[in-house]
C-alpha cells in the first residue's frame, strides 16, 4: 500500500514539473502502464494539466482511457 502511495506521489510531482520531459514521461507511464485504479486517483491532476495548451491533447488521451 505504501509503495502505491509513493508511486502516486512521484507521479503527481512529475506531472507538475516545469521540465517537459518529466511531464511527458509521467503522462506516458500513466496512460500506458499504470493500473486503472491508480490512474483514477490522478484524475484531478490530469484535469489540471489539461488546461495547459502544451499538454491538453496528450492529457485528454490519457483521461479518455480512464
Amino acid at each position: 500500500m505504501q509503495r502505491q502511495e509513493d508511486r502516486i506521489a512521484l507521479l503527481r510531482q512529475a506531472l507538475r514539473s516545469p521540465d517537459a520531459w518529466q511531464v511527458a514521461a509521467a503522462l506516458k507511464y500513466v496512460g500506458d502502464t499504470l493500473e486503472p485504479e491508480l490512474r483514477r486517483r490522478l484524475v484531478p491532476d490530469l484535469v489540471e494539466l489539461s488546461a495547459s495548451p502544451l499538454w491538453a491533447s496528450e492529457t485528454r488521451d490519457v483521461l479518455e482511457r480512464i
